[in-house]
């Protein structure tokens, strides 16, 4: 199976910017014998050079154990699963809690009664950023409300050991 992937029009291993939960991956491919009840799965596998000091994402022969195509911070076995031979491209949005790294997309073919029968990745790897959910303007009004909080903690703290130190003297 021959895949290309493409994201807004642009081939991903040229793009620039993906962006984990705000982009969408188109899948195409050709070249899978269509098999009766058969369906396509695909995948997001981790490139070989984000493999090297991470032994959890080795890759393995048994397509069932390859932690290379096991991307999301929930373990997920695929993006898309039963995917129809037709037509022959596939858009997916990007998962939030895909780690910033390079990937390639892996399909594969699957037929019920003989499991994965054929199997194609794209030639190229492409970066995967992730998606900024902390704006600037909310990191501002954060920091100064937590200094707020301390300057308003430390005032009542004081104010208060003032009055017990006044309740106290009533009494000596």
């Amino acid at each position: 199976i021959t895949v290309t992937t493409t994201v807004g029009g642009t081939s991903a291993c040229t793009a620039t910017g993906i962006t984990a939960g705000a982009d969408t991956l188109t899948v195409s491919w050709t070249g899978a014998t269509v098999a009766t009840d058969g369906s396509l799965t695909i995948k997001l596998c981790y490139d070989d050079s984000e493999t090297g000091s991470k032994p959890w994402r080795k890759y393995k022969d048994a397509i069932e154990k390859n932690k290379q195509c096991q991307q999301t911070v929930v373990e997920s076995s695929a993006l898309a699963t039963s995917v129809p031979y037709s037509p022959a491209t596939y858009d997916i949005a990007i998962p939030r809690n895909i780690a910033p790294a390079k990937y390639t997309v892996q399909v594969l073919n699957t037929d019920p009664t003989n499991g994965y029968t054929q199997w194609g990745e794209t030639s190229c790897a492409f970066s995967i950023g992730t998606y900024d959910r902390l704006p600037s303007s909310l990191v501002g009004t954060m920091s100064f409300l937590i200094a707020f909080s301390i300057v308003a903690g430390t005032a009542g703290y004081m104010i208060d050991r003032k009055k017990q130190n006044a309740a106290v003297a009533a009494f000596r």
